[in-house]
């Protein structure tokens, strides 16, 4: 048995010496999972299509937890982009153990009137950018000991919406398609040392959440069991376990993080 001696739990859960690239690095969630790691002493790459905002965020991260930290501009949906993202990311802060896939995009239409654009819009950067992440940021895992790999997936993996509550099936499709891709993945490459899981946050105070119409913000707040959307730095504590030490005998998993809202 390990030793459990004060103080054991409290450094499963540290970073210190690990890198991470987080995609869809932009807005408050990127931040708040950011900030995350950083607290855990993790090294922080952000990128996104907008490169400055990610390096806004980075600034402030540097400066607030005194970790190296950057921005830089990715397309998710290009392989070529993405490949050279990861290479940036391991030129500059030596080496990639942690990956978040945050990227996402959302189409709002009833499914007869969604264009095709529409849905190989959301599948590319959801779905496909997904995958290519995971691939590129696996091989440079794959070649120095392994990593984790988290992915966000959503609530709407796991619930079908009347046209009245939401209009999003390329979304929700697309989520519950990373969900089955997390287990496969985890299934794949566990053996090597790569732990892949992934997150489904309920409706949070930030993002999509805020694009919706306010009398469909107050009916989703009402099937919520804990009676409120949830906030961008609720997201921290299952981040933590999964990127950790701490999570070490999990993979393949999706967790719910939601106020009880799958159950309303």
């Amino acid at each position: 048995m390990a030793d459990l001696a004060p103080g054991f739990a409290t450094a499963a859960f540290r970073l210190d010496g690990k890198r991470a690239l987080i995609t869809g690095g932009r807005g408050a969630l990127a931040e708040a999972m950011a900030a995350t790691l950083a607290d855990l002493g993790c090294a922080i790459a952000l990128a996104s299509r907008n490169g400055d905002e990610c390096a806004a965020i980075a600034a402030r991260i540097a400066e607030r937890f005194g970790t190296p930290a950057i921005g830089l501009s990715c397309d998710i949906a290009d392989e070529a982009s993405v490949e050279a993202a990861v290479a940036k990311v391991v030129a500059e802060l030596g080496g990639l153990d942690l990956l978040v896939n945050n990227a996402g995009a959302s189409w709002w239409g009833l499914p007869q009137d969604i264009p095709l654009k529409g849905w190989r819009k959301v599948m590319d950067i959801n779905v496909t950018g997904t995958f290519l992440a995971c691939r590129h940021a696996a091989r440079h895992m794959l070649a120095h000991g392994g990593g984790a790999i988290i992915n966000i997936a959503s609530v709407g993996a796991f619930i079908s919406y009347r046209p009245e509550e939401g209009q999003v099936v390329p979304y929700t499709t697309s989520k519950a398609a990373i969900v089955h891709l997390t287990s496969d993945l985890a299934a794949q490459w566990a053996g090597q040392g790569i732990r892949v899981n992934a997150i489904a946050p309920g409706s949070i105070e930030t993002g999509m959440t805020e694009t919706l119409d306010p009398a469909i913000q107050e009916k989703t707040r009402a099937g919520i069991l804990l009676g409120r959307f949830g906030r961008p730095e609720e997201i921290s504590g299952t981040l933590a376990l999964l990127a950790s030490d701490a999570g070490s005998f999990i993979t393949g998993q999706t967790f719910l993080v939601d106020g009880g809202q799958s159950l309303g």
